[in-house]
């Protein structure tokens, strides 16, 4: 059961960090964003986000 909480929370790690990442390729991409896109932006950045925090959550558990 160990190694399948460590695998969950190593994909949750990334999954999440890819997507924080992915939410902002448009601004990357030098695409004209409105504040609606922005808001939508930060929601999606800051979800992804508590993705990877759990996941690295699950990670620390099962040093």
């Amino acid at each position: 059961m160990r190694e399948a909480m460590l695998t969950i929370g190593t994909l949750l790690l990334f999954g999440g960090g890819l997507m924080a990442i992915a939410a902002t390729t448009p601004m990357g991409a030098g695409a004209l964003i409105t504040e609606a896109q922005l808001v939508q932006m930060g929601w999606s950045i800051a979800i992804g986000t508590v993705i990877a925090f759990i996941g690295a959550a699950l990670i620390m558990r099962n040093r």
